[in-house]
Formats: C-alpha cells, structure tokens, sequence
C-alpha cells in the first residue's frame, strides 16, 4: 500500500452531536465521509484527557507505558507537579517511526509534540500545552509562510471568562481562519508522507456551550462545526492521489448536571485536611489556564475562607442566590476575582485530587513516594484504598442516584506497567461530575452545568484504499498502528494498540519491526 496518510483530530469530537448537525445539513463533508468511508466509536484513555490521549495516539501504547498520564505530572509531593512536554513520553513516536522510515512527518497542533523530538527535521507546530512563547519549528517558516504570523494558539479568555459567548465564538472562529491559512500552505508547498492537524476549536466551544449545543442548536456555536466542514472539504480536494484520511478524537463529551464535591467528601470523612493556604492547591496550569489566569490577576482579589463557608453551612438557603448574582452580575461586569481561600494541608492528607476542579481520579499520598505523605505501609495503602472504593461505590446523592458508576486502581488501569506516581484510583462517572474545589458548603448541587469529556470518541476513514462500512469499537492507541500499516511501515511489537485492517480494501501481512530495531527502541525508552 504504501499510502500518505493525513489525520484530522476533532478535539472531544462526540457522534452524539456530529450525527445530528450532519443530518441535518449542517455538516455535508462530514456526512459525506460518514456514507462514504468508515465509522466508529473510539475509546479514550484512562483518564480521556487531552494530553493523555495525545500521547497514546502518538505511541500507540496505554499511559502507563508512555508515562503522560495526566496534564500534569508528580514531582516529589502531591503539592509539586510539572505540566507535560515531549520530553515526558517514554520511548519513540509513531512520527519518529515514520522518520526512521525515510519518510517525512507533519504535525501541526498535536499536544506534548514541543519541543521538537526531530530537530532538523521535522515541520512542528505545537498547542496549548506551551509553556514559552515559540510553537513554530522551525522559526524560518515564518518567514517562508507570512500567514504564520497570525498563527495563535489560544482565544481571548477574557471573553469566556465574562460568558460572552457571541464574542468568544467570533474570536475562535477567527483565530482558526487564522491557523488554517498557514496550515494550507504547508499542506501544498511542503513534502510531507504524514500530515496531523487538530482543530482545537470543538474542543473550546464544547466545554462553553455543548448543553446549549445539544438541546437548543443554539445558533452562534454552531458556526464552529460549519467551519470545520468547510475545511474538511478543503482537506478532502486538496489531499494527493496516493493519501487515505482518518478522523478522530481524543476523547468524547457530555453534559453533567450535579455536581459531588469530592475533597469536601473526603475532609468529611477524615481523609483529608483543609487548610487556608490555597496557593498550595494546583489548577491546570496549560497556556490557556495561564492566559485565563492573566485575565483574572487584573481584576481586585478578594479571599473567601473557611469562615465563610461556615456561615453558608448554616445559612444553606443564601448559597443558591449569592453564586447566582457572581455569575450573572459581578464576573462579567465587575473588576473583582473572587479566590477561595482554602486548600489541602499535604502532610496531613491521606487522600485528595490535588490539582484543582476538573476532577478525574484520586491520589494517595504515600509518604514513601510523596514528600510528608502521611501512609507509611502497604498494609496502611491497601487499607485506605479499600476503605475509599467502598464508600464511595455505595455513595448516593440526594436524588438517591449513585455517584460513580464504578472504581478502579492503577492496577487494574494499567496493569503491571503502571508508574509508581499515577493517580492511585479512577472513577467511571455517573450522572454526577466530580469537582475537587473547596467553592460549596454542600458535597452535593444540582443545577450546575459542567460540559465535560466523557471515554467514547469519533474515529473515520476515507479515502481510496477506505472500505465502506461501519466498525467495530476500537482503542485510541490503535491509531498509531494502523498508521505505520498504512505507511508500509514495520510496528514495534510493545505497542498496546493493534491494526484496524476492517478498515482496508486489501488486506496485507502486518510488518513487525526487526530485533535490532527492538533494540534501538528500547535505547531510546531508557535514554528518555
């Protein structure tokens, strides 16, 4: 086969509203795809986090392996942690693969690609999880396509952040006409054997407006996805002869409308201790939280402590009414950051999600790993690891609906490759989205919309050597396997993901790399 293979990403792209908008006219391109080619469900990672399952497409292997298994990533103490680059995936890329291979690698927009892994020889342009202030490599594309100079890499957070959301979809809008102009001149001026672009944009309005999205259609959002196709079917007219198209996404979406304030849950039931120290207490800390941070830090601080929330304990009916007015009056129109002022005391903290409110597993805080970390045995770690999956798999709220479907370990998660400062359990959640803030004085709230990722993701293919017909379930860390099939390229055989032939009008004998490629591959995995 021997084929060019170009992968568009829809970032938490869902079939759940896809579908939909196709049907209806909104989509033509996608929906020709959908008749034309394949289809399928795509499931994410462990945590279906965006870095994370980045990561296992570019490796085809599971994040215990890779070693992304978050946004951010344990230094010394559940109070450190650094945010993922490149250089934290273990072992080579399907890009470096490709490389190796004698056949050229484009990846725009793709999370954890920077700093580059190919220097000199590699087109990159990085995303959101950017740390400085380059993401173009190498920097001479600037000046040999001008349209780069528009290129940004996140929206005015302002915008979100006082819900203008007209404005908001506006500026996303703009900012991937933006990219997208310097994305097609690269696209034809420059060889490439495989080319990766991401649109972000589904990703950004999804977590704004995906309730509105899917009940209402509501009309300014929907502009994103009727841009998207626009450049689908430019993708599509423009792409060689001898080049099959996959689309796919990282993770899926829902809507979550109650909200289970786990911390809270677990310093009620004496695994965790609070203290007035937030600065202790992480958030997500990508390009986009710092530009959302910026935004914020020029606004008026004010600290909202334990005594405050001790007054709301007693006075539950102010709390409702008092978040309603911030919400609607004083963050989109007053110069004033309202900052919760209470964090985790780490040395006294035998269990907590410890980086903010987007919530996906638990650590415990083993002191033979973490810095002051209060469990100091196995026989301790296993007895507080059960006493948690316990409790809170009988958890209900009270509408009496369960708050997590199931629990699992690390274990159970990644096997024995599971890194030894993963998160310790993961929650396959309910109708409830867990929230790790200290922000209620109530572990339960109804009412609170949270659009959020969810494990099952869109994955298609298109093209001339693309079979028509609909697929089976497949893995996220399949991708990078079939890409490398496609290409004519022998697999590594440590990757967890496997082929999808059902997908190919011929079928041919899967090339498994030789034992000295092996061993340069496990080079590599121990240089890293």
């Amino acid at each position: 086969m021997n084929k060019k293979v170009v992968v568009i990403g829809l970032d938490g792209g869902t079939f759940k509203l896809l579908k939909p908008l196709a049907a209806e006219g909104l989509m033509p391109n996608f929906k020709k795809i959908l008749e034309q080619g394949c289809q399928g469900i795509l499931e994410s990672t462990m945590p279906p986090m965006t870095g994370t399952a980045w990561s296992t497409f570019a490796t085809g292997k599971n994040p215990g392996k890779h070693g992304v298994y978050d946004f951010l990533l344990v230094n010394d103490s559940l109070e450190n942690f650094h945010i993922t680059t490149s250089r934290d995936i273990i072992g080579k890329t399907s890009y470096e693969i490709i490389d190796e291979a004698k056949k050229i690698p484009i990846t725009i927009n793709l999370p954890n690609s920077w700093p580059p892994r190919l220097k000199d020889k590699q087109i990159v342009i990085t995303c959101l999880l950017t740390q400085g202030d380059q993401w173009i490599y190498p920097e001479s594309l600037k000046n040999e396509f001008p349209e780069l100079n528009k290129y940004r890499l996140t929206p005015n957070e302002s915008l979100r952040i006082k819900e203008r959301k007209e404005a908001y979809t506006n500026e996303i809008v703009e900012l991937v006409d933006n990219q997208m102009a310097g994305v097609q001149k690269i696209f034809k001026n420059k060889p490439w054997d495989f080319f990766f672009y991401l649109f972000s944009s589904t990703d950004w309005i999804q977590h704004a407006s995906l309730d509105e999205l899917m009940e209402k259609r509501a009309a300014s959002p929907l502009r994103i996805y009727s841009q998207v196709d626009k450049y689908l079917g430019w993708f599509i007219e423009n792409m060689p002869a001898d080049a099959n198209l996959l689309i796919m996404s990282d993770h899926g979406f829902r809507t979550y409308k109650k909200t289970f304030y786990f911390n809270k849950w677990l310093e009620q039931e004496g695994f965790l201790v609070t203290t007035s120290n937030s600065e202790k207490f992480k958030e997500q800390v990508t390009r986009r939280a710092k530009e959302t941070e910026k935004v914020r830090s020029q606004k008026k601080r004010i600290n909202l402590g334990m005594t405050f929330f001790k007054l709301l304990r007693y006075t539950p009916f102010l709390e409702k009414p008092l978040k309603k007015i911030y919400h609607k009056f004083v963050k989109k129109y007053l110069p004033i950051n309202l900052k919760v002022d209470i964090g985790i005391d780490y040395k006294k903290t035998k269990v907590c999600f410890p980086k903010g409110s987007y919530m996906t597993n638990a650590y415990l805080n083993d002191g033979r790993k973490y810095a002051g970390g209060p469990i100091k045995n196995d026989d301790e770690y296993e007895q507080v690891r059960k006493d948690i999956i316990e409790k809170i798999k009988s958890l209900r709220g009270p509408d009496g609906d369960l708050v997590v479907k199931d629990v699992y370990t690390k274990e159970q998660i990644y096997g024995t490759s599971a890194p030894s400062r993963c998160p310790d359990l993961f929650f396959e959640l309910a109708d409830y989205w867990l929230d790790g803030q200290f922000s209620s004085a109530k572990l339960f709230e109804p009412g609170i919309i949270s659009n959020k990722h969810e494990k099952d993701g869109i994955f298609l293919a298109y093209g001339p050597d693309i079979k028509n017909q609909k697929l089976s379930r497949h893995s996220i860390a399949d991708i990078a396997p079939t890409i490398l099939h496609m290409m004519d390229i022998p697999l590594p055989k440590d990757m967890d993901g496997k082929v999808i032939t059902e997908i190919l009008k011929e079928q041919k004998d899967i090339q498994y790399q030789s034992e000295k490629q092996e061993v340069n591959t496990l080079i590599a995995d121990i240089n890293i």
